[in-house]
């Protein structure tokens, strides 16, 4: 059986490949331009962190482009479906919280390591409340357009946590 958490660090290890090898400057070493969109990139990560941990869905317009391009499959694309969709996570998750745990910044791109915390009070994907903590983890890759989140792609472990609170 594959652990899934090895998947995710293969994952996050192939995006930072991808990002190098497609990104000229960060592969010759050429840190100029790479530290101030680095610096760019890890100031609207934090932005993000904030604003979800604030369950605040009204910075979003400051965060993500009108245009945004969800590719997880689980929800559509566009800021105001971006908008609704956090409030129906932070709806079934009340007590929602972000963590950063760790970041990787190369030209246009933002990898992010996340952990996710909770406490299960509402049915979620057909289970019940059970009251648990738990926590779920993401890897998340963003392309960044004019300082502002355009495009996503990601990997989750939440059918892992939902089979822990359903006590598989």
């Amino acid at each position: 059986m594959v652990n899934r958490r090895d998947v995710l660090a293969l994952g996050s290890f192939s995006a930072m490949e991808l990002i190098a090898s497609r990104n000229p400057a960060f592969a010759a070493g050429d840190r100029p331009s790479a530290v101030s969109s680095e610096a760019g990139g890890s100031s609207l990560l934090d932005r993000y962190v904030a604003a979800v941990n604030a369950h605040d869905t009204t910075l979003f317009p400051e965060l993500f482009t009108e245009t945004y391009i969800q590719h997880s499959g689980r929800s559509p694309s566009g800021l105001a479906a971006q908008i609704e969709n956090f409030r129906r996570l932070l709806a079934s998750m009340p007590d929602l919280q972000l963590r950063v745990e760790d970041r990787i910044i190369a030209g246009d791109k933002v990898v992010a390591r996340n952990t996710y915390s909770a406490t299960h009070t509402q049915t979620i994907r057909e289970t019940p409340p059970t009251g648990k903590a738990f926590t779920f983890r993401t890897i998340d890759i963003w392309r960044i357009e004019n300082g502002k989140f355009a495009e996503h792609w990601d990997l989750t472990d939440i059918a892992e946590a939902l089979n822990k609170l359903r006590g598989g």
